[in-house]
């Protein structure tokens, strides 16, 4: 039975304790919360410092409090040779993220960075469609991402969440890295890059509300990346031009439209955002199962971590 420790329970922590216990009901689970008065958890042995939590010696470690404090809090559980699923993104900086690998690497610690729309049914579609070459080379694609902030989490204040602050990891950037990361995992690193990045909103926050990303990967694919803050009706899509057709992806209404100049077929997905989630997690426990290193690791991470910390340029 794998001892596994949670470093904070906020709601993406919470969500990944609901699932795992769903898949692993014998767990023994642990908690590092940050003060007594926090929502506890019937069948999670709660510590308050973590140095605590570390000594009942975690098998797995799920990094899971604000990202500023991600690579300081997974060193302390390498330490102790705990596996890692660190919650997106890596980090809010690149400091001490070589000291992190040196740690991991000296502990034969095993690293995983949750990025769950790797997961995404549509998207699963479209890779294999991509690998195939089933609508010829791809020519540009354009990934658009954009919400209302306030309308994220209806029973909290904003302007008070991590989202809103600079000094929690927040902004479009960091807070909306799946888009940065999922092109990545789907047409390759890019080569270069130009972008803008600023406030455009009337929302109180000290981070960027939007990115205008463009960029050409090391094949030559041309692509786009928006995302927001402040777009009043959500929209989360990619299109793809490739050289027999166009594939659009629309993340939201869950389904695929092809066209080509003799025909449209449109396919639809039905899931959850749960699911998603669930399938990183069987994707995560078979690796530590089989002590097989992840694609997306700490070093793949920090490739994708960095292309968002440069759209911070410009509002800084």
């Amino acid at each position: 039975m794998d001892t596994i420790l949670f470093t904070g329970l906020g709601s993406i922590g919470s969500r990944h304790l609901r699932l795992l216990r769903e898949r692993e009901p014998d767990a023994d689970i642990h908690a590092y919360r940050s003060h007594e008065s926090a929502p506890s958890y019937e069948g999670v042995t709660e510590h308050y410092s973590l140095s605590d939590a570390l000594s009942v010696s975690p098998d797995i470690a799920f990094i899971t409090n604000p990202t500023s404090m991600h690579v300081e809090t997974a060193i302390e559980c390498a330490k102790v040779g705990a596996d890692l699923f660190i919650e997106k993104p890596l980090s809010d900086s690149l400091r001490r993220v070589d000291e992190l690998k040196r740690t991991c690497e000296a502990n034969d610690v095993l690293t995983y960075i949750g990025c769950q729309f790797r997961f995404n049914p549509i998207l699963n579609r479209v890779k294999t469609i991509l690998k195939r070459g089933e609508y010829g080379s791809v020519r540009s694609y354009r990934a658009y991402s954009g919400s209302y902030l306030p309308d994220w989490r209806p029973n909290k204040d904003y302007r008070e969440t991590y989202s809103a602050k600079r000094e929690l990891g927040g902004g479009v950037a960091l807070d909306l890295i799946h888009e940065i990361d999922y092109t990545y995992w789907l047409f390759g690193p890019p080569s270069h890059t130009v972008h803008l990045s600023g406030q455009a909103s009337d929302l109180e926050i000290n981070v960027e509300d939007y990115v205008e990303l463009s960029l050409k990967t090391e094949d030559g694919v041309i692509g786009q990346i928006h995302l927001d803050y402040y777009r009043r009706t959500p929209r989360r899509t990619l299109e793809i031009s490739g050289s027999e057709g166009v594939l659009t992806a629309d993340l939201i209404s869950q389904d695929l439209r092809i066209e080509t100049p003799e025909s449209t077929v449109r396919e639809t997905f039905e899931y959850e955002r749960d699911d998603m989630f669930r399938a990183q997690l069987d994707h995560f426990f078979d690796h530590i199962d089989r002590d097989v290193p992840f694609q997306n690791d700490i070093s793949e991470a920090e490739e994708v971590l960095q292309i968002a910390l440069n759209l911070q340029d410009d509002y800084e």
